[in-house]
């Protein structure tokens, strides 16, 4: 059977496997008239019981399958519908060829929906927040790519208006944990496009909302637009800063989950970045040079304070600082990284 979630009845499923109701209902433990009510029915999904559902998919090949490609392809169809309707085309080739998984695509869908609308309430916050980590900002990401055959979206220059629109409107009253997230999610992938500091994104609120907002905007840029001198403002600014700092250290960990998400922003003091280790080196060879040095200059040695061992990888990180350091032109990147491979040396 085929699994691209086209409406089929239980007969469709089963006819090739050779299996009649009376097989179904033998092999699922099933009523033959609960199956009889469901056999030729192509909306069967929308009327079988949990239990009932769990019974087929246990013991009749492709039930399980199909059911969820169903569900996916469903949900798919709506949220292209409802896009199209906000003026936004859904690249289906696109969506269907993405290596992340479908769930996390058809999300970050629903997200520009939230976006698109501009409705500044706690239930969009929320639901952005929750794109807080590595596979959900892939996702995120194909959505505001402007890259063919990689973005979601055939013209996401909507969604890139609607975001900076709807950022200033989501913290206007009181301090919430997710509107944060939400606005450092927003100003990041934003920055990330345009790569530049958008004056429209650069309001001002106090505290952790100023210094979370601009951490996603400087990663945004940084990743885009190869700014050597925006990397070394953003380490003074930490450096003069606590807050900064503390949300520099607290985002890597929860990112990749090897810390809990916290409202409070803080970390145990004891703490093993294993995830965040392996995300490091996966960035060293991925992004470019400026933010290769940020990840020098200012990430790793705050990492290595709370977690000497860098996860168990101080080895793999001393030889991709030294392999990449010596990739980089610019003197400042690679007497950096010579002086922090130097310092791992020691601790190896």
């Amino acid at each position: 059977m085929t699994t691209d979630g086209e409406p089929k009845s239980l007969s469709e499923i089963t006819k090739d496997m050779g299996l009649n109701m009376s097989d179904v209902a033998a092999f699922s433990g099933l009523d033959e008239s609960t199956v009889f009510r469901l056999w030729d029915n192509t909306e069967w999904l929308d009327r079988v019981s949990g239990r009932s559902l769990q019974s087929l998919m246990s013991s009749v090949p492709g039930i399980a399958e199909y059911s969820m490609a169903h569900a996916i392809r469903k949900r798919r169809d709506a949220l292209v519908t409802d896009l199209h309707s906000e003026g936004l085309s859904v690249d289906l080739k696109a969506l269907e060829g993405s290596t992340v998984a479908q769930q996390h695509l058809l999300n970050a869908l629903e997200a520009a929906l939230h976006i698109v609308r501009g409705q500044a309430t706690q239930k969009t916050s929320s639901f952005i927040a929750r794109f807080w980590g590595r596979e959900q900002d892939r996702a995120l990401e194909a959505l505001y790519s402007t890259e063919r055959g990689h973005g979601l979206l055939i013209d996401p220059h909507r969604l890139f208006e609607s975001s900076i629109e709807l950022a200033p409107r989501l913290n206007r009253k009181t301090y919430s944990f997710h509107s944060i997230l939400a606005l450092n999610i927003l100003t990041h992938q934003v920055s990330k496009v345009t790569g530049a500091l958008d004056a429209d994104l650069g309001f001002q609120v106090p505290g952790r909302q100023t210094a979370f907002m601009m951490r996603g905007v400087v990663m945004g840029s940084l990743i885009s637009s190869n700014d050597l001198e925006l990397a070394e403002r953003y380490r003074k600014e930490l450096d003069a800063t606590p807050v900064y700092a503390a949300l520099e250290e607290w985002s890597f960990p929860t990112y990749t989950r090897d810390g809990r998400i916290s409202s409070d922003f803080t970390l145990p003091s004891s703490l093993l970045l294993h995830n965040t280790a392996r995300e490091v080196l996966r960035e060293i060879t991925s992004y470019n040079d400026a933010y290769v040095y940020y990840l020098a200059s200012t990430y790793i040695p705050l990492a290595l304070k709370r977690d000497p061992t860098f996860g168990g990888k101080l080895t793999e990180l001393i030889q991709a600082l030294q392999l990449r350091g010596d990739e980089c032109r610019d003197r400042r990147i690679r007497d950096t990284c010579n002086r922090l491979v130097g310092r791992l040396k020691g601790m190896a």
